[in-house]
């Protein structure tokens, strides 16, 4: 048995706060390395995607009185006739929209070919499209899954010189399905193209942060532009949705055609025309709701003429706040009021709420999900601990600081059942301190005597020092044969009685009693080893020396 000395209390001291100095830079490179690991694998995704959805839509304002969708729907169509319409009927449409005064206009229709049966239809739209000068023509991207190239569909080529830009109509799904990404800028190859509503903001020129649209008269001619490429997005923002209940104003087209929707109802806006019963144009919303890309579009366009759109933090940027967040509570471990664990923990959930709702205020949008759930982690790991501490303080003797009886009833069970699993010796040695001493302070001072002997002699990984009642103690010595045990039992015997030249704790007046008891073989449980220990307690010898 290990009979070193205990160090002194500042060097126990010096030894405890070095010890706390490396737990918490333990625990701080844990926990750096699991947000890093979530923030990178993006498991919480879907979490953050859903708090952004409830956060951001607080976020937007009642239906953005600047912007009218022109729907060919359902009773344009049965007016009209079925899509695709003659080219001067879009036309007249463009006309009406340029006498009702609109800013701009964004025509989301696919015009990719020349009309075979109206060749004087396309030229009659370029001539509109030329005198309302701020017309937008999409871009429609086929991304095919890869390995396959990516290719684009643009407007005839006589169209596109009559309109003052174009603009991509991609928007990214997120892995939720829900269509929340919008790329400002996008292409073949390069992101040479502006989103469509992106486009049509900055014809309105409401925002000047948005890019300008690119004119077909300055940019790069359309037979340099690859015709199979990689499909580049950069300068991504993430889209709030309003509620169901918010809806952009909507009229019918041919309501538009025919006078019935008054030059009132469109003057100074931004006209979105399109289709809204396209069976592969409609994309998932938050809520549940599809919609189709119309609505997608002019949501995404009233966003970017409020100023509304908000900025992904970059994963770098991520990883690095969530590691300082999480290693908050480490750094205000130990200030008044934050000494117990959960305090700080507490503390940097809300810092990591607030923030998150600061940045998402200021256009930015930080998911917390990773950094919340390292802080969960962590106090679901405080809480169990401070559960062990209570439950400890259950089981702890509160004068000596050893095992009381329900501990050592509940380790001599554990200890005999791993002994006879392991075929290992156990011995158990028990100390009484008899009736007679001179004081109650002279009782309590040498019971303090006999729980430090108790933990000087009981060091091994299997060992218990516990106090029974008042006047009793017991030291559990697991993997002592018989022999060990008697030695340890002389030893502590001397340490309290005292040896030649040195008095012990223990007096005339305050007799001590030993009990040896080891495992045997017909000991069926710990209750047995207990009861022989106390059958061998035998009268104190006198002391070495007095």
């Amino acid at each position: 048995m290990n009979t070193r000395s205990v160090p002194n209390r500042g060097a126990r001291r010096w030894l405890a706060g070095r010890a706390g100095v490396g737990a918490r830079l333990l625990t701080a490179l844990g926990a750096s390395a699991l947000v890093v690991l979530l923030t990178v694998s993006q498991v919480t995704a879907p979490l953050d995607a859903a708090l952004f959805d409830t956060l951001a839509a607080g976020r937007v304002r009642p239906a953005d009185a600047r912007v009218v969708v022109i729907a060919i729907d359902a009773d344009s169509e049965r007016q009209l006739g079925p899509w695709p319409w003659p080219r001067r009927e879009l036309s007249a449409l463009v006309d009406r929209l340029s006498a009702a005064g609109t800013r701009a206009v964004g025509l989301q229709l696919l015009l990719a070919q020349p009309s075979l049966f109206d060749p004087q239809g396309d030229a009659l739209l370029a001539e509109a499209i030329a005198r309302n000068g701020a017309v937008v023509l999409p871009v429609v991207p086929d991304l095919p899954p890869a390995p396959q190239p990516a290719t684009a569909l643009l407007p005839a080529g006589e169209l596109i010189q009559a309109a003052a830009g174009l603009g991509h109509v991609d928007v990214e799904v997120d892995r939720d399905g829900i269509a929340r990404r919008l790329p400002l800028r996008a292409g073949l190859g390069s992101a040479r193209w502006p989103a469509f509503a992106s486009a049509l903001a900055a014809l309105a020129g409401r925002d000047a942060r948005t890019p300008a649209a690119t004119s077909p008269a300055t940019s790069v001619p359309p037979a340099a532009w690859p015709a199979q490429a990689h499909w580049v997005r950069s300068q991504t923002v993430l889209l709030p949705y309003p509620d169901a209940q918010t809806r952009i104003a909507r009229v019918s087209a041919a309501g538009v055609l025919d006078g019935r929707v008054g030059a009132d109802a469109l003057a100074g806006r931004v006209a979105l025309v399109g289709r809204l019963d396209a069976p592969t144009e409609r994309l998932r919303a938050p809520g549940g709701r599809t919609l189709p890309a119309l609505d997608v579009q002019a949501n995404a366009l009233a966003r970017l003429l409020e100023g509304n759109a908000i900025w992904p933090m970059p994963v770098g940027a991520q990883a690095l706040l969530s590691i300082m967040l999480v290693t908050l509570p480490l750094l205000l471990l130990g200030l008044p009021g934050l000494r117990r664990l959960w305090a700080p923990m507490v503390v940097a959930v809300g810092v990591t709420a607030l923030l998150c709702w600061a940045l998402l205020l200021a256009g930015a949008w930080f998911p917390p999900m990773p950094a919340l759930l390292v802080l969960a982690v962590g106090l679901a790991a405080g809480g169990v601990r401070a559960w062990r501490r209570v439950r400890q303080r259950g089981l702890t003797d509160p004068q000596t600081g050893l095992a009381n009886r329900a501990g050592f009833d509940l380790r001599l069970e554990q200890a005999v059942r791993r002994a006879r699993r392991r075929r290992a010796p156990l011995s158990l040695l028990l100390v009484e301190i008899r009736p007679g001493a001179s004081s109650a302070q002279d009782s309590g001072e040498l019971a303090a005597a006999v729980a430090g002997a108790l933990r000087l002699r009981a060091q091994g990984p299997h060992d218990l020092a516990a106090r029974l009642d008042a006047g009793r103690f017991a030291a559990l010595l697991g993997g002592a044969q018989a022999h060990v045990a008697a030695l340890v039992a002389t030893a502590l015997q001397a340490d309290l009685e005292g040896r030649p030249g040195r008095a012990g704790p223990a007096t005339a007046g305050q007799p001590l009693r030993l009990g040896l008891a080891s495992l045997q073989a017909e000991d069926l449980q710990g209750a047995d080893l207990l009861l022989r220990a106390t059958r061998d307690l035998v009268a104190v010898r006198e002391p070495f020396a007095r």
